[in-house]
């Protein structure tokens, strides 16, 4: 039973964009972005001492709230493909420091909480991600597979019944639906 919240959770981060309401930003600074690219293209190279330092140097160039927030969830990003989850984390928490409003963001510092076994943590997270987007599936997936597996089957259930009121895939409406179904069993 475990196992299937967290394959569904899984499952159903495939399948949702991000949802940014309200105004638009500014965006990172020019020589922040450029930075990130020349990362990006290092780490495409397997070039990772090449990329970790691009990506240090985007941050120490960050200013603002934008590059800040951009460096930090782009490094973050990639920090968790080499495996190293415990600074990928601080620099999500310096991602939502400078962005709290980027539901991204606070998805993925989510996750990495809860790997950390910081699960209250993990759940502030997941909801401030659901509130600022409350049309993205992947906080409400992360949020019921997480109460589940927690032993929580009623805000499991209330997660999972928020999920059908949004537009899903038939693939992740069948599996949210089976999900309701194990979680109304005694």
């Amino acid at each position: 039973m475990k196992r299937a919240a967290s394959a569904l959770a899984l499952a159903a981060c495939a399948h949702a964009a991000a949802d940014r309401p309200g105004p638009a930003r500014p965006g990172p600074a020019p020589d922040v972005r450029a930075e990130v690219g020349r990362a990006e293209v290092a780490e495409q190279a397997r070039r990772h001492d090449l990329a970790r330092a691009h990506y240090q140097r985007a941050v120490s160039l960050a200013r603002d709230a934008d590059s800040v927030g951009f460096a930090c969830h782009e490094y973050a990003e990639t920090l968790v493909t080499w495996g190293e989850l415990p600074e990928a984390r601080a620099q999500l928490e310096r991602a939502v420091a400078a962005q709290p409003g980027e539901a991204s963001a606070w998805h993925d510092l989510g996750l990495l909480r809860h790997h950390a076994g910081d699960d209250p943590g993990a759940i502030e997270a997941l909801a401030r991600a659901e509130q600022l987007a409350p049309g993205d599936v992947r906080p409400r997936t992360a949020l019921a597979a997480l109460y589940w597996r927690r032993g929580d089957k009623a805000s499991a259930a209330r997660e999972y019944r928020g999920m059908l009121a949004l537009e899903l895939p038939d693939r992740l409406r069948a599996k949210v639906e089976w999900a309701l179904a194990e979680l109304a069993k005694p």
